[in-house]
């Protein structure tokens, strides 16, 4: 037997390889793991100009996050590099255009560099031996990882905004890692109780999240990061090959620093409630500008970075929106909270994102995030509804 795990499943096809090793182990607690003992004073402070590696080292040196969850994120950004490179040659790699007609789980088309991609994400996590268990837009049902040290349960998103790939738009990568739950497995439970209990364990809401983040392909290759300590942002080297901070403590601005821009995609306002209909012209006639890219990571860097408000709501044609909950909404959700903003869906825009607990692993959602001020402007509108 291999030192390393196989999949529940391989793609589109469900099997039960290395389930009952994964769901026999007893997880600790939801939340994080005891701090590891100081053995020195260092430096803990995010600094501009560190590498994401040196900073999670800090991090991991004063508690704030374990040991686990350190090279988990390392092996993530290690995955994120390979992607990277594989974004900027897909043309001339022959790796651009559809992976022959397949789908996802998700029902989408699946380009290339998603098959790609995931399967990146997928062998650096397993290389890793910190992810008992892993989401992934690509695959029908969680990967169990057998023989892993850590438990913590890591999704992802390999490629978002794949369907502009051939277009040279920006897309990116989204993760989110939650805490470890609990898979108690009684002797007598047959192989089909184990994968229920097992795929129970991954449906988690977006509180459980220790960490979350986003790697964004673009002029510049750019790895933005939460682990519950403020929003962080490292840029690619690529003379040293690493992701070097940029900005730290990164807040959604708000106020007089907010510009006034909402995002969301107009080619289906006339599947929009009505009342979303008549706020976006409410904007409108308030002179806010309107930007829109069409990939989840380049709309929400943008508002992370300038404000304002990206709406996406539920349509006639996709009633719970087209957004994966567990490893796009929730993650970007988390972010968006770290930086000072909001992230809310419903009818009246009043539920927290983060609460929602998904019924399956690939459940979608809408979602309304950005500035505070502007999202309880949303809120405010729709009550008289």
């Amino acid at each position: 037997m291999p030192a390393m795990a196989s999949s529940l499943t391989s793609r589109r096809s469900p099997a039960l390889a290395g389930a009952t090793h994964t769901a026999r182990r007893v997880h600790r607690s939801v939340g994080r793991a005891p701090a590891p003992a100081r053995r020195c004073v260092v430096e803990t402070r995010a600094k501009l100009g560190e590498s994401l590696s040196s900073y999670l080292s800090y991090q991991s040196a004063r508690g704030e996050i374990d040991g686990d969850l350190a090279i988990a994120l390392n092996s993530v950004a290690i995955a994120c590099k390979r992607v990277r490179a594989l974004v900027a040659s897909a043309p001339l790699a022959g790796n651009t255009g559809s992976a022959g007609g397949a789908a996802n789980a998700s029902g989408d088309e699946q380009k290339k560099l998603d098959v790609l991609a995931n399967d990146v994400f997928v062998e650096s996590l397993r290389a890793c031996g910190r992810a008992s268990v892993i989401v992934t837009e690509e695959e029908d049902v969680p990967v169990a990882v057998e023989r892993a040290i850590g438990d913590y349960i890591v999704t992802f998103d390999p490629i978002d905004g794949s369907s502009n790939i051939d277009a040279c738009v920006p897309t990116g990568s989204i993760f989110g890692v939650y805490a470890p739950g609990e898979c108690d497995i009684a002797d007598d439970d047959n192989p089909e109780q184990i994968m229920e209990k097992c795929l129970t364990n991954a449906k988690q809401s977006g509180q459980q999240l220790v960490a979350a983040g986003y790697c964004m392909y673009s002029s510049a290759c750019v790895f933005v990061l939460s682990t519950g300590d403020g929003v962080h942002q490292f840029e690619y080297d690529a003379n040293s090959g690493e992701f070097i901070m940029s900005e730290e403590r990164m807040m959604l601005p708000d106020g007089d620093r907010m510009q006034s821009i909402f995002s969301g995609n107009l080619g289906n306002v006339e599947l929009w409630a009505k009342e979303l209909q008549e706020y976006v012209t409410t904007l409108q006639e308030r002179g806010w500008a309107y930007r829109y890219i069409g990939a989840l990571i380049g709309d929400f860097h943008r508002v992370l970075r300038y404000g304002g408000i990206w709406i996406y709501p539920p349509d006639k044609k996709a009633p719970e929106g087209k957004a994966r909950l567990l490893y796009e909404v929730a993650p970007i959700s988390f972010l968006a909270k770290q930086a000072g903003g909001m992230a809310v869906r419903g009818d009246k825009a009043t539920e927290d994102v983060l609460d929602v607990v998904p019924t399956s692993i690939h459940q979608k959602s809408p979602m309304f995030v950005g500035s505070a001020s502007a999202v309880k402007d949303l809120q405010e509108f729709l009550k008289k509804y």
